[in-house]
């Protein structure tokens, strides 16, 4: 059965006020479509996931859609730091979010349990942190110590996440949501399989055959998939290995833009309020910068190497 519809439709059926989403785009493919469309139909009350947060989860803080947030870091990496995060955090503009922090590394591990139906799993690398000190709305849910029952030696354990929600961008998906990917994958294959419902955006929508032909590039089988959207561009200002590269000079007018309230909201009514879906946003990005700009982040096509599934 398709499971076809349009990013409205789906965030308005599939997302609700208070649910725990998991963000897809580690580095790359970022469902900026999606972050549009929870901000343009004012979801409140979110906790929300993903390691390597970055300017799309700077936005959801800003337009105050944001309750809690379980993260590592909050960077809008090139454009320094997230301004609308730290106003959260420092001022409570628009309110202060809840907070919960762990490693880059931990984090992903946390989804990675919950993929696979485990309560908890054992951790490293935040052991003699200041992480272990400081904890936040999971209080003595944020980790536990115990002994190992082999040899005695102490070992952290972490709870598994399993958001209500994960939203992600992939270059192709059929029409019953077998979703595949390429490039840095991240934590975006663990994320949504840990999740209890999937939302897939896609550049493009491809036959099953096609989906058979390279199996292992399929990342979420249909079952966890409740709507696909066919979102080209979906994932600018970030980049889509294969369709398009990164726009930085869209992200340091978002950074220009976030560092006032004013100028923020100016940004929003310009490029989310302003445009009902992705195609009207695609428009109006030419409209404001001219075709070339636009053609000008499309990536120049190329195969992978070669290989061969036959038996």
């Amino acid at each position: 059965m398709s499971k076809v519809m349009s990013m409205r439709d789906a965030v308005a059926e599939h997302v609700h006020d208070g649910d725990f989403l998991f963000m897809g785009g580690y580095i790359c493919r970022t469902p900026f479509s999606a972050v549009h469309e929870l901000i343009r139909q004012g979801r409140k009350d979110l906790t929300i996931t993903r390691s390597n947060a970055a300017d799309d989860f700077d936005m959801l803080i800003g337009a105050g859609v944001v309750k809690r947030f379980v993260s590592t870091f909050l960077s809008l990496g090139l454009y320094g730091l997230g301004r609308c995060f730290r106003r959260s955090i420092e001022k409570g503009i628009p309110h202060k979010i809840e907070l919960e922090e762990y490693t880059n590394l931990s984090l992903p591990m946390m989804l990675m349990a919950g993929s696979m139906g485990m309560p908890f799993i054992p951790v490293k690398d935040m052991v003699g942190t200041d992480l272990m000190n400081i904890r936040g709305f999971m209080g003595d849910g944020k980790f536990k110590m115990i002994d190992s029952p082999f040899d005695g030696s102490p070992v952290m354990l972490v709870p598994a996440l399993n958001p209500d929600v994960a939203i992600i961008h992939v270059q192709q998906c059929d029409e019953n949501g077998n979703a595949q990917m390429w490039g840095i994958g991240g934590d975006c294959q663990v994320g949504a399989n840990a999740s209890g419902k999937v939302i897939v955006s896609c550049e493009r929508l491809v036959s099953r055959e096609v989906v058979g032909k390279d199996p292992s590039r399929t990342i979420v089988p249909d079952f966890k998939v409740v709507a696909v959207v066919e979102e080209p561009f979906g994932s600018h200002p970030g980049y889509t290995p294969g369709f398009y590269d990164v726009d930085l000079n869209f992200g340091y007018m978002y950074q220009a833009a976030s560092n006032t309230v004013e100028d923020f909201q100016a940004f929003l009514d310009e490029w989310v309020f302003g445009v009902e879906d992705r195609t009207a946003y695609v428009n109006h990005y030419i409209e404001r910068f001219g075709y070339k700009q636009f053609a000008d982040l499309a990536a120049a096509f190329d195969y992978g190497y070669p290989v061969s599934y036959s038996y």
